[in-house]
């Protein structure tokens, strides 16, 4: 039953739009588009006289606004969070970022410079001796909780607490709380995020300074290219979409059900015997835990499986591309960082494939 209502809620047959706010730029004022729907949800809540078909009766139909879900701009727009490149960009807890001056040419050709906030799990190491990150303490994370939010908000300082101000879903319904209404979604998260970072790295692409593409956890490019030809190869079920293109040409034009189908089903055997044994390791943990967080049905214990394999691929991933050295500061982007609220997400909804934006035809 899990498994047939997966399918078919994301069907775009049974979508329901709501509203649609005209492009090309965002609107000025959100909030205003949504007083019509929350003005509507107060009445669900309360309940609205219906009729039952089947059983040939009246009955008193009530609904109830309780998850919101969405890619990080726009959670952070609905609920005025101040973003994934802020200071304090994380919707589930209190972190802060740190700077980091990124050095570029404009279109005239001159030298300019942007700082930009990146989020360590520890501080980069002054010294060249540095020690290995151990573990993960998510216990030890300032976890935002609805009085913080509205304190946060009422404050009206976002540069020091990430948000600008009060959603009126939060303030209107009752049901809406902040953060456990707003769960990560995987597609934007993962697929679409982390894995092209995660293909960066392999291929030893993802630093300016080449010096610091050689690390333990990537491949040639020689190996990178034959691997886009052998998944090129591939002839997959047809209901899983398009045949596989080569990653190695066409990576930034791939959808999020190519990065999908890439992760979960073509990195592991195309991996194999291209990178080294603990790369491949940390790898298989990645996918489990993946597979495991959008399966349809899912145990307790499965939940604790996907917060230890996700725990160790993120260790490993921290020690190998991070190395608590300043330069490689932009590896810890915010979407490495809220992987660690994902177990939270599944704990309190279930699998993440009942709030990721999965459309389907």
């Amino acid at each position: 039953m899990l498994s047939y209502l997966t399918c078919t809620r994301y069907l775009t047959e049974n979508l329901l739009p709501i509203g649609l706010c005209p492009g090309p730029s965002q609107p000025e004022d959100l909030d205003s588009f949504l007083i019509p729907l929350i003005e509507e949800l107060k009445l669900l809540d309360q309940g609205v006289p219906a009729y039952d078909a089947l059983l040939q009766r009246a009955f008193i139909l009530k609904a109830h606004l309780v998850l919101v879900t969405g890619d990080t701009p726009g959670v952070s727009k609905l609920f005025h969070l101040s973003g994934h490149n802020a200071k304090h960009p994380c919707r589930a807890c209190k972190l802060e970022g740190m700077p980091y001056v990124n050095h570029y040419k404009n279109c005239k050709g001159q030298q300019r410079q942007i700082t930009t906030y990146y989020y360590p799990p520890h501080p980069p190491a002054v010294s060249i001796r540095r020690t290995a990150i151990a573990s993960l303490h998510f216990s030890k994370l300032n976890l935002r909780t609805a009085q913080s939010y509205k304190a946060d908000a009422e404050a009206d300082d976002p540069t020091r607490t990430g948000v600008k101000a009060m959603s009126p879903l939060f303030v209107f319904l009752d049901t809406v709380h902040v953060p456990k209404s707003i769960p990560f979604d995987v597609m934007h998260l993962v697929y679409l995020g982390f894995v092209r970072d995660l293909c960066r790295l392999l291929n030893r692409t993802f630093f300016k300074e080449a010096v610091l593409n050689e690390h333990e956890g990537g491949m040639s490019a020689k190996e990178w290219k034959a691997l886009g030809i052998d998944m090129s190869r591939i002839r997959s079920p047809k209901d899983w979409g398009r045949y596989p293109r080569d990653i190695s040409q066409y990576m930034k034009s791939f959808k999020a059900e190519e990065l999908s189908n890439f992760l979960l089903h073509w990195l592991l055997p195309l991996a194999f015997d291209r990178v080294n044994m603990n790369t491949y390791k940390a790898l298989q943990r990645l996918v489990f835990a993946i597979s495991l967080a959008t399966s349809p049905e899912l145990t307790c214990a499965e939940i604790g499986e996907i917060e230890k394999h996700l725990n160790s691929f993120l260790i490993w991933f921290y020690n190998t591309y991070y190395q608590q050295d300043p330069r490689r500061l932009p590896v810890c982007k915010y979407t490495v960082h809220a992987l660690m609220h994902l177990v939270r997400d599944v704990r309190s909804w279930g699998s993440a494939c009942y709030f990721w934006q999965f459309p389907e035809v």
